[in-house]
């Protein structure tokens, strides 16, 4: 049921803080980021991983979707993020970046991270995955024979690409249509320019998780910057990047 069903009074309220919103692009590293930052303690941390292990999530997500990009409804605030989200201290990936505007106004306390990919190569790595994927008719045949589950998963998936790549509402329920690549490329940047509008400079961090052997990640949130210097090994390549970048994020939130 969506939050937006609920009287005021059967909203979930939060049992955590809201402390961190990574709001790049999905294939940006955000699959590592969420281990990083779930290794370091903030639980829990919110992918989309969380809505297939947690199946019951999607009838609220997508009601979410229906209202804020096909005119369903009203968009949400704060409290009916806390009843979606009540229990996750931080969100990544897929669906939450979709809402990266009205969670950066409902959590003013939260600290914003970006996630960076040349544009040509996020293309690719989403083209070739989720894109691929989501348009197989292998994804369509899976969701017929476990309607349950498949069935549900499928089509809100492609409901959240279609959110965020520009589609029609059609496309959202057919996931047939592909978008061109200069259409994908430029929902991208301009996602990653209004997230750069809406947060000061204190509050946001840019971060590269594939960044190269010995890069300094520099983080200057609070008194004085923090300075972590990043080796990559072929196995670490991108876990170390996104752990260290975690422990800058506790380090500066708990001080």
């Amino acid at each position: 049921m969506s939050p937006h069903s609920k009287s005021s009074t059967e909203l979930k309220t939060r049992t955590v803080p809201m402390r961190v919103l990574v709001l790049g692009f999905c294939r940006t590293g955000t699959s590592s980021m969420r281990d990083a930052l779930r290794m370091l303690g903030y639980n829990d941390t919110h992918h989309m991983d969380s809505v297939f292990r947690d199946p019951s999530q999607i009838g609220p997500w997508t009601a979410a979707i229906h209202d804020k990009f096909f005119g369903k409804g009203k968009p949400y605030g704060r409290a009916e993020w806390d009843s979606l989200l009540g229990d996750c201290q931080a969100v990544t990936d897929l669906p939450s970046i979709l809402f990266a505007e009205d969670l950066i106004e409902a959590y003013p306390e939260a600290k914003v991270v970006l996630t960076l990919r040349d544009p040509d190569a996020w293309y690719i790595s989403y083209d070739r995955t989720i894109g691929s994927i989501l348009r197989s008719r292998t994804s369509y045949i899976a969701g017929a024979l476990n309607p349950g589950f498949l069935g549900k998963f499928f089509p809100f998936a492609r409901a959240c690409s279609a959110a965020l790549l520009g589609k029609d509402s059609r496309a959202a329920l057919l996931g047939k249509e592909e978008t061109s690549k200069d259409v994908a490329k430029a929902r991208f940047v301009a996602h990653y320019d209004r997230v750069r509008s809406l947060v000061p400079p204190e509050r946001l961090l840019e971060y590269r998780v594939s960044e190269g052997v010995a890069t300094a990640v520099r983080v200057s949130w609070g008194r004085s910057d923090v300075v972590w210097t990043v080796y990559r090994g072929v196995a670490l390549k991108f876990v170390l990047p996104a752990l260290l970048l975690g422990v800058a994020i506790y380090w500066q939130t708990h001080r």
